[in-house]
This record gives C-alpha cells, structure tokens and sequence, in this order.
C-alpha cells in the first residue's frame, strides 16, 4: 500500500487537497487499483474546508475522484 497526499488536485467538481492510502497492483493489470481516501478538503472562497468523508452523502463524490487521483499520481510518479 502507498501512501499518497496531493496537495491541489483541478476536478470539474472543485479543487481538492486529498490524501489516502493506494494499492498497488500488478504492472500487466487492466483493473484500476482501489485507493482509500483518508483526508479531503475542498478549496471554498475562505480557504480549506475539511469535508467528512464518512458522512453517506459524499460517497458518490469520493468514487468521482478515484479517476483523477489515479491519473494525478501516475503523472506525479
């Protein structure tokens, strides 16, 4: 499992400061690897807000953003 923070992630659902857990799969896999949100915040107009990420509502936000998180750290690595 790989530890990851991103520090200002541009989504068309805001700007996020995310950090979580994500595992890693085998090179030749086709299947996106799961990743395990642990920390987010969306950028408001007074800064950083912190949204509860256990709260039911944001769940489908959470799998929104499993793509560009991926996308984000295989550019980053």
């Amino acid at each position: 499992m790989q530890v990851f923070n991103i520090s200002r992630l541009t989504t068309e659902k805001g700007i996020f400061r995310i950090a979580g857990k994500l595992t890693m799969n085998m090179p030749n896999s086709t299947v996106q690897p799961p990743i395990h949100i642990t920390s987010l915040e969306i950028m408001g107009t007074d800064g950083w807000q912190a949204l509860d990420i256990s709260a039911d509502s944001l769940q489908p936000l959470l799998n929104e953003l499993t793509s560009p998180v991926i996308e984000h750290l295989k550019i980053e690595n």
